[in-house]
Parts: C-alpha cells; structure tokens; sequence
C-alpha cells in the first residue's frame, strides 16, 4: 500500500513540479525580458527547474531524515508497509500493512506470550503509556460465535520493563480499571494516532531543518547567478 502511495505521489510531484516551472519561467522572462542581459536564458532556466529543485531537494533529505531517524528513535515511518514506534526502550508498536494491526514488539526477541493480542487503544500521560491489548477467542457453541478479552500493560517510555494491569479480562473489568486510572476511551489513541504522533514528535526538529536547508539553497543559487549575470554585463 504504501509502495503505491510514493508511486502515486511522485507522479503527482513531477507533474507539480513541470506545471510550476513552466509558470515560474514565464513569470522569469516577462521580468528580465526588458534587461539588457546576455545571459537572461540562465535566469529563465533556473527559474523552469526551481520547483523541481525544491521538490526533489525535500524529497531527499527527507528520505536521508526517516533513516537517521529510524535508525536513532526506532520511528518507521511505513516505508515498505511496516510501520513502529517506541512504547519504551525495549518495547515498541508495531504493524504491517495496516496501523490498525498493530502488536507489541520486544527488542530483546523475548516471548510474547499473552501480549500477542492486537493493541486497540493507547493513552499517553506525561512518560507513562498505558496500551489495551484485545485477544480474540472461539467459543463452540451453537452460533459457533466468537468472544473478546483485554489485558492492560503500563509502559514507561524512559525504562525498559512493562507492567501487566490485567490479564485476560473481559470487557466490564478492562472498564472498571480505566475508570479507576481516569482513562476514558473516547480520548484514548488509535494505533494509527499513536503511529502519527510518534512521527510528529520525532520530525519537529529534522522538518524545519530541512525546510531551511532547501531554501537556504536555492536562495543561495539565485543569488550567485543574479551576481554572475551582472558581473559579466558590466
């Protein structure tokens, strides 16, 4: 899916960027058209390859970006269908394909055991992440129905252990001990939100040094040619 999705994106990137460089040299050219310059077609050039610059500039130290921070935070970004994020220093979320698949991971590869369930709902207070792990289980009756029960882990993002608050409970108790700890579900994160916040907070430093970086360059390169054309009609 998400393979698709940098596909569809990218051609929508390099259509984006020739519609723009088309407007933007034309807007180059009716400026300078007057000018008694002899290297006005440079400036309409990089006027025409600016918005793929930019684009293509982003799009790279982006991709450098997730990898530092992949490798550093352990935030995958869902590059290749995967997608994680950091519960504590030994466990994270996890899921393929779809966030709302996720599962508990152990970096240190130790059994799940009971923890293998799917994570329905997260709460995050202060360094404390409190996840509800939903197990589905068949029951033999007539309907041949099946019946759900939750366990409830405390993760403390700076340790390494994890708590088990419940075990295999069923729905009435899971709520009973929410309400004793003030959490409420309609504010609880879905995994796809605990995913999206994860990337937030890993990406507040690295997309406005990106951003800068970008446009401290193409800055810089308008500014050397404008001086390289004057100098050479002086």
């Amino acid at each position: 899916m998400q393979i698709i999705f940098l596909i569809i994106f990218a051609i929508i990137a390099l259509i984006a960027a020739a519609l723009l460089g088309l407007l933007s040299s034309i807007v180059a050219w009716r400026i300078i058209r007057r000018r008694d310059w002899s290297y006005k077609w440079l400036v309409v050039l990089l006027a025409a390859i600016t918005p793929a610059l930019f684009i293509g500039m982003e799009a790279v130290l982006g991709l450098i970006g997730c990898v530092y921070i992949s490798e550093t935070k352990g935030v995958d970004l869902g590059f290749g269908d995967y997608w994680e994020a950091p519960l504590s220093a030994s466990y994270y979320l996890s899921a393929i394909d779809m966030p709302e698949t996720a599962t508990i991971g152990n970096r240190d590869d130790e059994p799940f055991q009971e923890r293998s369930g799917r994570v329905e709902h997260l709460w995050v207070l202060q360094d404390s992440v409190f996840v509800a792990v939903i197990h589905k289980t068949i029951t033999w009756e007539m309907n041949d129905s099946s019946s759900s029960t939750y366990s409830l882990y405390l993760f403390q993002r700076q340790g390494n252990g994890i708590d088990t608050l419940l075990n295999s409970v069923d729905t009435m108790q899971l709520a009973q001990t929410l309400r004793s700890r003030n959490l409420d579900v309609k504010n609880a994160l879905t995994p796809d939100d605990y995913f999206s916040q994860a990337q937030r907070e890993a990406h507040k430093i690295e997309s406005p040094l990106r951003h800068t970086i970008v446009i401290v360059t193409l800055l810089t390169l308008w500014v050397l040619l404008i001086r390289f054309v004057r100098k050479r009609n002086c």
